[in-house]
This record gives structure tokens, sequence and C-alpha cells, in this order.
């Protein structure tokens, strides 16, 4: 290591050669880091790098080698090297990315498949905090997560984490981990619901998307905040487009093997699909069915629709 930071994010002490702006920075003595990270030149991962794409369609290069490590490579921002214990992460930039779109990129791909080697399962997920509760959004990419987030901090909640939500298990309840205090936002909805954070954002290139801090004051969430429940949103394509259903906002509890479905298509890392992994995706979604509702949220892609949709979230974690 030529430098030692020490970060705290999604619970986790990080050690790193690199300087982050985007977590809180913590002393030498405040825990043992879960992740270290370093950086090597170009010519070193031209000695680990699998000889063929394993996807040539994909834009994230993903591939698990013979050790048990993971090389991961996404055209224009990052290449790295995990470690098969997921605790050591070896990292190069790639292009002329600026540095708070590579540290962004970072913490998102290169922790949630840190954690993965690690044996944990996290959640593609933004999480607000609404009247002291955590209220997760899952999603495809374009189903609103961040759009709807924005309206609800334009409304009094206040971010917890987006894209990555890392949780823990305790006395029958899901607790969510912050991570960098940032969210991401197409122009439009930002805009409109967060005029004076995108004015001071900056674009994200990779995403296409506007990375904004919601509030000026950045809040100091060392404790995780109670789950009150995960919000599963249709994709816009699928919602009816005629008929009275396209005015309705509607709610309704997932189960079974929907359930199991909706939570192990959210798991972050999904390029890693070892057999014995989808048993542990399998057992995630068992115990995030035991200790919280998770609910299909279906309603119009409209700004007259966002109040109704904030309202039935507030009933459905007041209940």
């Amino acid at each position: 290591m030529k430098a030692r930071h020490r970060y705290r994010v999604y619970g986790l002490v990080i050690e790193s050669e690199l300087r982050l702006t985007s977590v809180e920075e913590v002393a030498d003595g405040d825990g043992e880091p879960a992740v270290t990270l370093g950086f090597a030149p170009p010519d070193y991962f031209r000695t680990v790098a699998p000889a063929r794409a394993t996807d040539p369609d994909d834009w994230v290069q993903h591939a698990v080698l013979g050790d048990g490590s993971v090389y991961m490579k996404a055209d224009g921002a990052f290449e790295t090297l995990i470690s098969a214990d997921g605790r050591t992460v070896t990292c190069g930039r790639l292009g002329d990315i600026d540095q708070r779109s590579f540290e962004a990129n970072l913490l998102n791909f290169v922790m949630s498949a840190s954690l993965t080697l690690q044996g944990e399962e996290t959640l593609h997920s933004t999480v607000l905090d609404v009247d002291g509760r955590a209220v997760g959004l899952l999603g495809l990419s374009g189903a609103g997560k961040s759009t709807l987030a924005a309206f609800l901090i334009s409304r009094g909640a206040d971010l917890i984490t987006d894209d990555m939500l890392r949780v823990k298990f305790a006395d029958g309840s899901v607790l969510a981990y912050a991570g960098p205090y940032r969210l991401k936002l197409l122009d439009e909805p930002g805009t409109g619901f967060l005029p004076g954070a995108v004015a001071d954002g900056f674009f994200n290139s990779l995403s296409g998307k506007i990375m904004v801090q919601p509030r000026a004051a950045v809040p100091r969430r060392r404790a995780p905040t109670p789950l009150a429940a995960l919000f599963h949103l249709g994709h816009p394509d699928d919602q009816p487009t005629v008929g009275p259903a396209v005015q309705k906002v509607s709610r309704a509890r997932l189960g079974g093997v929907e359930l199991a479905r909706v939570i192990i298509s959210s798991t972050m890392d999904t390029r890693y699909a070892r057999p014995d992994r989808l048993t542990r995706q399998i057992e995630f979604a068992a115990r995030v069915a035991e200790a919280l509702p998770v609910y299909e949220l279906r309603y119009p892609r409209s700004v007259e629709a966002m109040d109704e949709v904030a309202a039935e979230i507030r009933r459905a974690i007041a209940a």
C-alpha cells in the first residue's frame, strides 16, 4: 500500500490507496478493514485478464478465474481483480473518466462483487428514510426508482443508499446500512424535484445520469436503519396504458415464488452465477420474506400521480 486512507461505507471499513471523496473517513482504530483497495498500472491487468471476453455484448466484462478470484472490466471506467475471499481488490482507471464518476462506479460494482465473494447478498435498491424508517425501492434499471426517490426527498424523506443496499438481520428485523450520499438522476426528474442539488451535481458519463447530493448537510448514519418494507416497481412498459387501471396507484403484497423471484432478481453482482450461490440467494430471499413485507407497487409514471404514490407508501409502512 502506497498510502492508507480508511473509510466507512455500507457498515464496513475500507482501506484504500486512493483518497475517496463520497464516504466518511475514519480513524485507524475504528475497526479492521473488510476490503483493501490497491491500484495497479495497465501492464498488471494484461497478465491476469482472460484471453477473450466472457460476453462481448455485455458492457461489463466479468470472469471467475481458476483460483476463484474475479476479474471485472468496464470500458472507459475501471479494470479490477478481486481476490477469491473478496477482501483484496486491485483496481485501475480506464480512459478519461473523472475521479467522481470513477469512484461512484468503483464503490458500486467492486464492493458488490467483493461482498458476494465474502458470502453476503446485497440488493440493487434505492433506500430512503421515510418518517424514521427505511423504505427500499427495487426494480430494473429504468423502472423509476431514482425518480420516485427524488420526489420523496422533495417531500421530506432523505437518502440512505442508492444502487446498492447491504442489510443485516437482527432480532427478526432487517437493517439497512448507509451507502455513499449521492443519487443518480436523469436531468428531467432531477431539475423537477431537486433543482438545487442538480445545480451542484456532476454528470456520470458511464450511467448517463447526474450525480447529486440530495441535501447540503450529509447525515451521519453510523447505525443501520430498520427497514419497514420493500417496494418493487414494475417497469413502465408493463403498466396498463388503457382502461380504468391506467390512472390507478395500487399496492399488492408479494409472497411465494413471485416474492422469491423479485428478491433473487434484485440481488447485486448477477454475473456471478456459480451453482452454490443460487442456494444462498434462495435462503436470503426466505429471510427477507420472514422479516418484512415486500410489495408490488404499480402507478402511472406521471408527476400528477406522485403524491398518491407517496401516500400509498406511507400507508403501507404505517400498517
